[in-house]
Order: structure tokens, then C-alpha cells, then sequence
């Protein structure tokens, strides 16, 4: 039997998706003052030190430190960090970046042998319209490049998800460890990367501005530290499927806050595209809940394809 999520608790999820959804706003305003793979190589030094001497691995697979670390800490963010240098706006980032669910999906049929049940099928389709229509709705607000790198960034979280779940093996992994322990992978390719292809790191160390320092540590301790704390914290306490649809709100925290300071305008494209794309997510990931309840047979889980589901986190 599930424990019932308590009034306190749903408030700190519901907190947390506003430290995750403000995150977005604040990267938008780091890169006013950093270098994008700077200001991604900063993030995960802070993340990582000292937390990684106070933290131990406790048996943390090192292959899956580094693969973790690669696609998402350098895959994941630093395209992301880029992609909105380019123009893509935080609340559309936010939205694309949930993408991250139908590549996960996608992938583990391929390199996971999974099979996705009628419920998965349609909310990817259903969000991959949504994905579609954001695309078009992009090019009003940014350059085609930032949308198409945030895209892929979103396909680096997804293949990381996946090898998360293959490596890891018999392992339990403590996802607040793991990403402790993996942002320590990140931080020379980023700043090396940085270094060959961007300019400007050390005029923006020498004249260094109160906003500069806030984004970097808030995208570190405030996004990473605390809000993956709790986040674990919470899914240690409950279930996941209790937990995990919080995390849709995130897009809708950052798109609310950009739209009330003037970051982005609010269309009704977009949010026509907002409702497809999370609604296809919510579907993806917990539509088989849903299929007991449904008339029609072929949306409804055979007892081999029941509970099977695809987590984004």
C-alpha cells in the first residue's frame, strides 16, 4: 500500500519545481555574463567541490559516473547552455527539453529490447506534435540553431536516462550521489571546450557581477544540490509514480515566470504546443495507470506490459 503524500510534503514538491523552474530564468541571466561552456564548466565545479570529499561514492559504478557525466553533464547542458545563448527562450527551453521523455522511450526499444505499450505509443505521438508545433512556434522567438541544439540536448538526457538503467546493473542508485559524483566528469571538457571556442572568460572573472555569481551558484547549489536532494528525499519516501508528475510542472513554472518579466511573450501557439507536448509526457509515462479505466481493449496493458513504464528522473 502507497503512503499517502502528506499536505507538508506536497508543498516541497511543489516547491522544488519552482527552484527547477526558475533555474531556467536564471541560466538566461548567467549568460548575460558568462560564456556558455564557461559558465557550464563553473556550474559543475561548484556542484561537484567540495560536495564529492563530504560525499562518498559508497559504491557508485564508475562506468556509470563517467557515462552519466558525458552525455548529460557535457551532452545535456552544455548544448542547453548554447542552444538559449543562441536564443531559445527559458520557457520554451524548459518545454523541449521534456523531450528528453520521448527520446528516453525511443530508446530504450532500441537498446533495451523494450517493447512500449498502446498508452506510450500515443503519448509520444500526441507530444511529438506538440514537439512539432514548438518547432514552428521557435522560429518566431529564436534562430532555428538554438531551438535544433536544444533539441538535442534533450536527446543526450534521454540516452543518459537509458544508460543509467543499463549500467547501473544490480546497483540501487542514489540518483543525489550520482549526480554529485558525475558532475566531476564535466568540468575539464567543458572548460577546455570553452577555451578553443569562446572568448571573454577572463574579462568576465576580472569585472565579476553580483549576477554572474548568483547564477552560477544557484544553478549549482539551489537547482543541483538542493533541489536533487529533495527530490531524492522524496523518492526515497514514496513512490515514484507519486513523485515524477511534478516534474511536468517545471516548463509551466519557467514559461509563468518568463511571461511576468517580459522573457517571452505568451501565444497561443504556444500554448497550444505546451499542453500537447506535456500531455503526450504525462501519457508516455503514465498512461498505463490509466488503462483499466479505458473502453477500448487495445489501450489496455496485458499483464506482461502492466507497471512497465519509462521514468523520466
Amino acid at each position: 500500500m502507497q503512503l499517502r503524500m502528506s499536505g507538508r510534503d506536497t508543498a516541497v514538491a511543489l516547491l522544488t519545481t519552482c527552484v527547477w523552474g526558475l533555474n531556467f530564468v536564471v541560466i538566461r541571466w548567467g549568460l548575460g555574463e558568462w560564456p556558455p561552456l564557461f559558465f557550464a564548466g563553473l556550474r559543475f565545479t561548484v556542484v561537484a567541490l567540495p560536495a564529492v570529499f563530504i560525499i562518498g561514492r559508497n559504491g557508485l559504478p564508475l562506468r556509470l559516473v563517467l557515462a552519466t557525466g558525458s552525455l548529460v553533464g557535457v551532452g545535456y547542458f552544455s548544448l542547453l547552455f548554447v542552444g538559449m545563448q543562441l536564443g531559445m527562450p527559458p520557457g520554451l527551453s524548459a518545454l523541449v527539453s521534456q523531450a528528453q521523455v520521448l527520446f528516453t522511450a525511443l530508446f530504450s526499444v532500441w537498446l533495451l529490447n523494450q517493447k512500449p505499450t498502446a498508452w506510450q505509443w500515443c503519448g509520444m505521438g500526441v507530444a511529438g506534435v506538440g514537439l512539432y508545433l514548438s518547432a514552428g512556434n521557435s522560429l518566431a522567438l529564436a534562430p532555428l540553431a538554438g531551438f535544433a541544439l536544444v533539441l538535442v540536448a534533450a536527446l543526450f538526457w534521454g540516452l543518459g536516462n537509458i544508460m543509467m538503467k543499463k549500467l547501473a546493473g544490480d546497483v540501487k542508485v542514489d540518483g543525489f550521489r550520482l549526480t554529485i559524483w558525475m558532475s566531476l566528469v564535466p568540468i575539464i571538457p567543458n572548460l577546455v571546450l570553452s577555451f578553443c571556442t569562446e572568448q571573454g572568460q577572463w574579462e568576465a572573472l576580472q569585472h565579476l557581477t553580483w549576477m554572474g555569481v548568483f547564477a552560477v551558484l544557484y544553478t549549482a547549489w539551489g537547482s543541483t544540490i538542493l533541489g536533487w536532494g529533495v527530490w531524492a528525499w522524496l523518492l526515497r519516501k514514496y513512490a515514484a509514480p507519486q513523485v515524477a508528475p511534478f516534474a511536468l510542472l517545471v516548463p509551466v513554472v519557467t514559461l509563468a515566470i518568463a511571461v511576468s518579466l517580459g522573457m517571452e511573450p505568451l501565444k497561443l501557439e504556444t500554448a497550444v504546443a505546451s499542453a500537447l507536448l506535456l500531455g503526450g509526457v504525462a501519457l508516455t509515462l503514465f498512461g498505463d495507470r490509466l488503462g483499466g479505466l479505458c473502453p477500448w481493449r487495445w489501450l489496455r496493458p496485458s499483464p506482461a506490459e502492466d507497471g512497465y513504464s519509462i521514468k523520466s528522473r
